[in-house]
């Protein structure tokens, strides 16, 4: 079982101060940094204030559309805008109601239809979305726990183990043979192996950050 110091989603420091720079933080000055202890980890109010002060561990949301935008937004087809032009044209210029009205009744079809296609992807990456959930085991007021990963806040506790997703950033505080992959940001193709001991330099690669 590996543990590690969840910590800060940004290294982005107040104004006037210095980064900390954790990988080169041995594991006591990490901990003590985060104000939490190893064996009990936070507390529940502690949990409840950073989660006030830093959010979901998560990527942010895009701003869905309103449905009237999504409406709106098939007029933007080709397709869609000669048809409204050959209806205004037969309306106004023509006088062919008829023809008119078919067109502009055909345009409000399409609309009603890319709509409806689009509410169903919606749901269905939803529906993903819910299925690929991250699960994540942490230790909070002495107890182990098994949270969302997106519960997750600087300081927690967490336990990893083989085949488990590293659920946040994090300084490792006890390990064992372990290896990561980190292909995803570092394009390595094998695994990497990971250590606790501090690595020196404040500028170290992030691919080189073994801890």
């Amino acid at each position: 079982m590996t543990s590690t110091l969840s910590r800060p989603p940004s290294d982005a420091p107040p104004p006037g101060s210095t980064p900390l720079a954790w990988h080169t933080m041995d594991i006591a000055d990490a901990l003590a940094a985060q104000n939490v202890n190893s064996q009990a980890g936070l507390s529940s109010e502690q949990v409840a204030e950073r989660t006030r002060q830093y959010g979901p561990n998560a990527f942010a949301a895009a701003k869905q559309e309103s449905r009237l935008q999504t409406f709106l937004r098939q007029y933007q087809d080709p397709m869609q805008i000669v048809l409204v032009l050959a209806g205004v044209i037969s309306l106004v210029i023509l006088r062919q109601w008829g023809t008119g009205i078919v067109l502009l009744g055909l345009t409000l079809f399409n609309a009603a239809m890319g709509l409806n296609q689009e509410g169903k992807a919606e749901a269905s990456v939803a529906a993903l979305q819910k299925m690929l959930i991250v699960k994540t085991r942490v230790r909070r007021d002495g107890q182990v726990l098994e949270l969302p990963a997106e519960e997750l806040v600087p300081g927690d506790i967490v336990l990893v183990e083989a085949g488990d997703r590293v659920p946040a950033d994090g300084r490792l505080f006890k390990a064992a043979t372990l290896e990561v992959d980190e292909s995803a940001l570092t394009g390595e193709s094998l695994p990497v192996a990971k250590q606790v001991d501090p690595v020196a330099g404040a500028e170290t690669p992030l691919g080189d950050r073994t801890d």
